[in-house]
């Protein structure tokens, strides 16, 4: 689940899918009677209920045994209805709630709808807001505007990035720093980065860390593939004879091919790939990567420069850092050894080659911001990697979108939060994950590995988990329009150039990161817009993070059954619990403090439970593209299993303890749904749960994800936990030893 050591996520989002919604289920009579919300006894028949009941149905596969393949019974009818878009890798409902939202979004942003919302008069901040979004969106629209500047920005941006290279090509350790501190404050990333962010030992202040980079390519094992790194080696020719060559690419009439390359350009390709091959050979696993302790190496510059001497760490660390701050205090750095390694392929690499390798970094993160006719090698590239054709293109405004979220997400939020997460919404979210916390405290204490010292901790851990809900209320403060023009205050946009805002957005987004240095951390901001469809916990916080987003059906929805929400958001939020408690999460205490509170009889214990995780999730397969079989890797997944799994139990448990103390629903919603009566209460919530990871994928997105993702697929997300849950087996009345319920099971929480 998490992508950095830093903080954990629930799903990565990719781009984004349409989705084939199911009709609307035909509403009864109006006449007929609407049972009263607070009565467990009968059928809720409203209009809300009767939709929600549909939308499970719709999904389900009634006709599968739910004891031999629970995917299949959660989720058959997911697989057989909908169908994965032509410009997408997968559908699943993260994709179709981010779907719902950017239609949200585009009402905002795109003044040709005419829906655009209309600030009071006088509120000079809410109007100028308003503006700077639809300045973005208009200029990301604005296609022809785009093709006609051509190459000339990106060819303006290299050279100066490449300023300190000289004509021929040679360098020196501090032509290589000046170098990547160009890269960094444009938001581009060489074989190095450089970030800050809050200390693993100390998190009330923030830390410079440098880390490992520079693969163009998702991962390292593509580099093996001679048929991925033939395609990539032609795209890196290609991307070069368009940027520098001497035809303009908006006048062909052809796409290009490998035989249009200049024999300069095929050279230069073969020797970038070369350098990121080495460069993939000597990068750390990503489950070591992911290791909080591993990953934690403070070093002085000194230090850090007599590792890799071929790089000026001095004129590197001052050009990104703003004038008026300094660093005085140790860098961690998370791979030592990718370091020594990386001084050894730096003498071995010319300086030619380095040169052309800068401008390939620029040019692959920078051409997206071209017209289609400068970057469709890329796009080329990008589909064949996600197993779509090359011809489909996804719709510009969703692109534009897109674009708003990730640069001003914000400002966008403050308008989505006001039609999508109003009424008492908040309050119900709350009270599901004060529940969690509550099931967690009572479960602590009946868990014979847990020695009194580690218990203490772990109760002292969990009863200080900071919730954010929804938006962020600080830095800036979504719901205020004076806030949010002052954060993006020095944030220019102009609805005439859209290459140069996103050079701006980069250059902003950077100094602002940078410019936290000798800052003390705000534990109160929350770093996702709004709408983002997701969820997170943040280790060095102690912190859980639910935006708006993510709080809709099947997730969540204030007028469901507490056995669907439960089942919905309920396992999302004990998953975010569980991960401060995980293999990587319970490295750090209830401040969020990288220290070692666990006794060694306490470790081993959990170490155990976890390899029986490990081995079982090792076990589970995807179908490649190739059509063999290719297993998961259970060690690079295991943090996510073991929320996966902890969340769903707690969840129930928190449920199972609510509804007892109020069976007959005078307080909490338990209701049955309409076309439901069938299957009990019990039942439901696991079929809420498995309904989450409905999805479908294409086999090359399946092997990226593997690959790539320390979430387990889909498929194995839903079965793999139930196999592990006593209560699902009790609830489906599973005979022991058939497939979801195993007589050897993995319980770490």
């Amino acid at each position: 689940m998490v992508l950095v050591p830093k903080v954990s996520f629930l799903v990565a989002i990719g781009m984004a899918l349409t989705v084939v919604h199911a009709e609307p289920i035909p509403i009864r009579s109006q006449r007929a009677p609407k049972i009263p919300f607070f009565n467990n006894k009968g059928t809720c028949n409203t209009p809300e209920c009767i939709q929600a009941a549909k939308e499970i149905i719709d999904d389900m596969n009634p006709q599968a045994d739910p004891c031999r393949d629970f995917s299949q019974f959660a989720c058959g009818g997911f697989m057989e209805k909908r169908t994965i878009a032509a410009d997408q890798s997968a559908i699943n409902y993260f994709q179709v709630l981010y779907d719902h939202n950017i239609e949200a979004i585009r009402t905002i942003v795109d003044p040709e709808i005419g829906k655009s919302p209309s600030p009071a008069k006088g509120d000079t901040a809410a109007q100028a807001n308003l503006r700077k979004l639809q300045d973005l969106y208009v200029s990301c629209m604005n296609e022809d505007a785009i093709l006609k500047a051509g190459r000339k920005s990106l060819v303006h941006q290299i050279n100066s990035i490449l300023a300190s290279f000289p004509s021929n090509g040679t360098s020196d350790k501090t032509v290589v720093g000046k170098t990547l501190a160009q890269l960094s404050n444009q938001a581009l990333s060489g074989f190095v980065t450089i970030g800050v962010s809050p200390d693993p030992t100390n998190p009330l202040i923030y830390a410079m860390v440098v880390g490992e980079s520079g693969l163009g390519l998702p991962s390292k094992e593509y580099y093996q593939d001679a048929e991925t790194a033939k395609l990539y080696e032609s795209t890196i020719g290609q991307m070069f004879q368009i940027v520098f060559g001497e035809e303009d690419a908006a006048f062909r009439t052809q796409p290009l091919n490998n035989t249009d390359v200049a024999q300069q350009w095929r050279d230069v390709a073969k020797g970038v790939l070369d350098f990121e091959t080495q460069l993939a050979a000597i990068g750390t696993d990503l489950s070591d990567r992911y290791d909080p302790i591993k990953a934690y190496n403070p070093r002085t510059v000194a230090e850090i420069s007599s590792m890799t001497l071929s790089v000026d760490w001095e004129a590197f660390i001052s050009g990104v850092l703003p004038k008026n701050i300094n660093n005085t205090r140790p860098i961690i750095v998370e791979s030592l050894t990718y370091l020594t390694k990386l001084e050894t392929l730096l003498n071995n690499t010319s300086p030619q080659t380095l040169h052309n390798y800068f401008a390939w970094v620029a040019i692959l993160g920078r051409a997206p911001n071209l017209g289609f006719a400068y970057r469709q090698p890329i796009h080329n590239l990008n589909a064949i990697l996600n197993g779509v054709s090359p011809d489909i293109r996804t719709p510009r405004w969703k692109t534009c979108v897109g674009v708003i979220n990730e640069n001003v997400g914000d400002l966008a939020g403050h308008y989505y939060i006001q039609e999508n997460f109003k009424g008492n919404s908040r309050q119900s979210v709350v009270s599901i994950v004060d529940s969690l916390l509550q099931a967690y405290a009572k479960t602590f204490p009946t868990l014979n590995w847990l020695d009194k010292t580690t218990l203490a901790g772990a109760m002292k851990k969990v009863k200080a988990i900071v919730q954010l809900m929804g938006y962020s209320t600080d830095s800036p403060s979504v719901a205020s329009s004076k806030s949010l023009q002052a954060f993006y205050a020095d944030l220019p946009i102009t609805k005439s150039d859209y290459f140069n805002n996103q050079v701006q957005y980069s250059t902003w987004s950077t100094k602002q990161s940078m410019g936290n240095l000798n800052k003390p951390v705000n534990r109160k901001k929350m770093d996702a817009y709004p709408q983002m469809v997701n969820a997170f916990y943040n280790p060095s916080a102690n912190q859980i993070t639910f935006p708006a987003g993510i709080l809709q059906r099947p997730f969540f929805h204030v007028e469901s059954p507490d056995y669907v929400n439960y089942g919905g958001f309920g396992v999302v939020a004990g998953h975010e619990v569980t991960h401060g408690f995980d293999n990587m999460g319970h490295h750090y205490d209830s401040i969020g403090r990288l220290t070692n509170w666990w006794t060694n009889a306490t470790e081993k214990a959990f170490n155990e439970k976890a390899k029986c995780l490990v081995d079982q999730y090792s076990n589970f397969t995807i179908k490649g593209p190739d059509g063999k079989d290719h297993n998961i890797d259970g060690k690079l997944t295991l943090g996510e299993n073991i929320a996966d799994n902890g969340g769903l139990k707690q969840s129930y448990r928190a449920w199972q303890s609510r509804l007892k103390t109020d069976p007959s629903g005078k307080k909490f919603k338990n209701y049955q749904l309409p076309g439901l009566e069938k299957y009990t209460r019990e039942q439901l919530f696991f079929i809420s749960y498995g309904r989450l990871w409905c999805s479908k994928e294409r086999p090359e997105y399946l092997m990226q994800l593997i690959r790539t993702d320390s979430h387990s697929p889909s498929q194995s997300r839903i079965n793999g936990v139930v196999q592990n849950s006593p209560e699902f087996s009790h609830a489906f009345k599973c005979p022991a030893g058939s497939p979801m319920n195993p007589v050897k099971k993995c319980q770490v929480w």
